[in-house]
């Protein structure tokens, strides 16, 4: 595995390529004739409206005047035999939308003007100079040589051999080249043999493209469709593009369709050299009631054949009270997964299919659903289906009393047919008398828990019934106590919170009682607190037991919580003789501890720092089980350190053990560059799982990446290589990543206010 310090070498050689690339030169002489004002000159309020990168913004000098009809001014006013009318000299032709400046201008008022040398023309939110224009009041089209162009709302800006203008606000571009990027900071720009802004519709047309990066080319098309600002328009997206040793060339090239108002598409062709070709499709479409989604990837791999998924949701709400929707997943493909695939759909075990329909009226809550799976691999045993499930719940609250009611029908059926499956009714009542005021609370409370079953048996055909009925008391209490600390102008405030909670759970027979939802949840300080052992509505849990915890936070003079301390222990009154599943018996315990674990946590907050630990310790085996630490640090601006460590050992299942630290930061090394490192050590496995290094470039118009990636994938097998992504702002996204979280994607995120 290549290491990081190894690859910092490297990257150092790719920083001083990348710095040639993006860090340009100031054009003075340029930056004079766009309407550009450095930050430092403009406003407070047009400042805090500025992406951090950028170095000024375009203001525009136009200003409407009175004027109805035609104003020429100049220096020397005359006109030819012919009726031609010549202005010499500070030439100046004023209109009520538009003016026109010039060394000279000649023509026939309300017909046509030919303006040369220093040729100026101005509209709301244009701006066009060139050394020769022709204005044509009869064809409503501006012709001009040799000239520059700004859109001042957008940013748009460009110079063309021949530009021309219509009052449509149409801009047209022979051999000339569009950018959004600062006069200052050229770092990409698109030339073209015929370019078409359309600053009305919010798209631009081009023909014989070329992108240059930094005045290197880096893509061709032969057209090329794409917006201008954030209006949707149907054309082709850039590119993502990647290559490695294993796959060679990969390319995928989207095309966003804008079908009408209310739905859309996006297409996506695949291509990997040593792989195959696939394509992928996003439609969308907006009702007056909600939203449908459908997703389709497939890939036709060399070795493997067709490989597909499929989804289609939809959402729907027709009024206040009723709402219904479905999902369909699917793979068709007999577990074969797309090797190329830009869609939402991932590789799972098993793929849903639901539909339900909603019926709420307040606190009275209403639900029917149908659900379905499909497990492509045979050899896992497939989820319980709910044909249907039908549920029902009411709240009625009130200062001093609380009591839900949930009522809920399932029909389960065991797609194998090779266990069992059947029919469950559940009941649950919560009825709580609630006693508070400033300095303390009291909670006691009955749960009434009902199940009931028909069963049927796949191994012997028989049926059965098997029914329990449960009540549990509980009684929690708190107190509050506060008091002011620190210095009397900023006063701090701390409070204190002792909690007492008693819970009785009898003991009941479940011997007939099945699992088909039940789970034990990961014991926790809140989880202390809680009324039920387990999660689902199938087994209910048996203990007697005193719960004490001690919260304790402490508040700033803005009143802010800055830290929070908690600990909680359970101390056990009797053995528990019920568990997930299997015989239940009162004379053999599965559970006969008297105490848990000490349950900690702690938790700093600031605006550049914030910490969270928890720690649950085994005070009967002297062991700590559980250590979790996580830390953000940004000691100044623009740099980020996020550290975390987890020890989660003594797991019920061996394979959710859990030994690991990880390391990430992000560093600016100057106004436009950064560098960010990650590195996740897994002790269990005595080998690093993510290694990450890179380097980052970020100004007004442009955004880029480099990054090298070692990561352990989800097939349990390490993935690596060196990613490229790019975000040319206000034209496209393009570049490669892995689907891993990690610190290259939090870089990525950084930096994108205004845009």
């Amino acid at each position: 595995m290549t290491s990081i310090p190894c690859m910092a070498k490297h990257l150092r050689t790719y920083a001083l390529f990348f710095q040639s690339l993006f860090v340009l030169p100031m054009a003075y002489g340029e930056v004079e004739q766009w309407d550009w004002v450095p930050r430092a000159s403009l406003t407070a309020q047009q400042q805090a409206d500025l992406n951090r990168y950028c170095q000024g913004s375009y203001v525009n000098r136009w200003q409407a005047t009175n004027v109805t009809g035609t104003q020429l001014t100049a220096d020397l006013i005359f006109r030819d035999a012919q009726g031609v009318t010549h202005l010499k000299g500070d030439a100046n032709i004023l209109q009520p939308e538009s003016a026109l400046s010039a060394n000279s201008i000649e023509g026939v008022p309300e017909e046509y003007y030919f303006a040369n040398q220093n040729v100026a023309l101005r509209t709301n939110d244009q701006l066009i100079r060139s050394s020769s224009g022709y204005i044509s009041s009869n064809s409503s089209t501006t012709e001009f040589k040799d000239a520059a162009f700004l859109s001042h709302s957008s940013g748009a800006r460009g110079e063309a051999q021949l530009l021309s203008s219509n009052q449509e606000g149409v801009i047209f571009i022979e051999d000339g080249f569009f950018t959004t990027c600062e006069p200052n900071e050229e770092s990409w720009k698109l030339y073209g043999s015929s370019i078409k802004l359309d600053t009305v519709s919010g798209f631009g047309t081009a023909k014989h493209i070329q992108i240059y990066i930094a005045n290197v080319p880096v893509f061709y098309f032969p057209w090329l469709r794409f917006p201008i600002d954030d209006r949707r328009q149907s054309g082709f997206l850039f590119p993502s593009f990647g290559f490695s040793s294993k796959d060679g060339v990969s390319v995928s090239a989207p095309v966003y369709w804008n079908i009408a108002e209310n739905y859309d598409a996006t297409i996506t062709p695949h291509f990997i050299q040593e792989k195959g070709e696939g394509i992928d499709l996003e439609f969308r479409h907006l009702s007056s009631f909600g939203q449908t989604l459908y997703e389709q990837s497939t890939f036709s791999d060399n070795l493997e054949g067709e490989q597909t998924l499929l989804k289609l949701t939809t959402e729907q709400r027709f009024n206040k009270h009723f709402n219904a929707g479905f999902l369909l997943e699917d793979n068709p493909t007999d577990d074969k997964y797309p090797e190329a695939n830009s869609t939402s759909i991932g590789e799972k075990d098993h793929y849903q299919r639901s539909l339900y329909v909603g019926f709420n009226n307040g606190n009275f809550l209403n639900t029917v659903t149908y659900l379905t799976y499909q497990t492509p691999d045979k050899a896992i045993d497939q989820p319980f289906e709910w044909r249907p499930r039908i549920a029902s719940s009411y709240r009625l609250t009130s200062n001093y009393f609380d009591y839900d009611i949930n009522a809920q029908y399932t029909d389960f059926y065991d797609p194998a047919e090779d266990n069992f499956d059947g029919q469950r009714r559940v009941l649950n009542q919560n009825a709580k008398l609630t006693l508070s005021n400033a300095w303390g609370r009291i909670d006691a409370g009955i749960l009434a828990q009902y199940r009931g079953y028909d069963l049927y048996n796949y191994k012997t055909a028989a049926e059965g019934t098997a029914s329990v009925g449960h009540l549990t008391h509980y009684l929690d209490t708190s107190i509050a106590f506060e008091r002011r600390i620190g210095q009397r102008n900023q006063p701090w405030r701390q409070t204190l919170e002792p909690r007492i909670s008693y819970l009785n759970a009898p003991y009941e027979d479940q011997d007939e009682i099945p699992n088909f939802d039940a789970s034990e949840p990961t014991l926790t300080y809140s989880q202390a607190f809680n009324h039920i052992r387990f999660n689902g509505n199938d087994r209910i849990g048996d203990t007697e037991q005193v719960t004490l915890g001690v919260e304790s936070r402490l508040y700033d003079e803005n009143n802010n919580e800055r830290w929070a301390f908690k600990a909680g222990q359970i101390f056990y009154l009797e053995d528990r003789y019920v568990g997930i599943t299997g015989n239940t018996n009162q004379n053999a315990a599965i559970d006969d501890a008297k105490r848990s674990d000490l349950l900690t946590s702690a938790s700093y907050n600031s605006r550049r720092y914030s910490l969270t630990g928890n720690v649950n310790y085994d005070p009967n085996n002297n062991e700590i089980n559980v250590a979790q630490v996580i830390a953000s640090l940004s000691p100044k601006d623009d740099i980020k350190i996020n550290l975390s460590y987890l020890y989660s050992i003594n797991n019920t299942q061996s394979d959710d053990d859990a030994k690991q630290a990880s390391i990430g930061s992000i560093f600016p090394l100057n106004q436009n560059w950064s560098i960010y490192t990650q590195y996740t050590y897994d002790f269990l496995r005595k080998d690093a799982t993510k290694e990450v290094v890179g380097f980052g470039y970020e100004n007004c118009c442009l955004k880029v990446s480099l990054s090298y990636q070692d990561w352990l994938n989800d097939s349990n097998r390490y993935d690596r290589g060196i990613f490229l992504q790019f975000i040319l702002r206000s034209l496209s996204s393009a570049g490669r990543g892995n689907s891993e979280a990690n610190i290259a994607n939090t870089y990525w995120n950084q930096g994108n206010v205004g845009y």
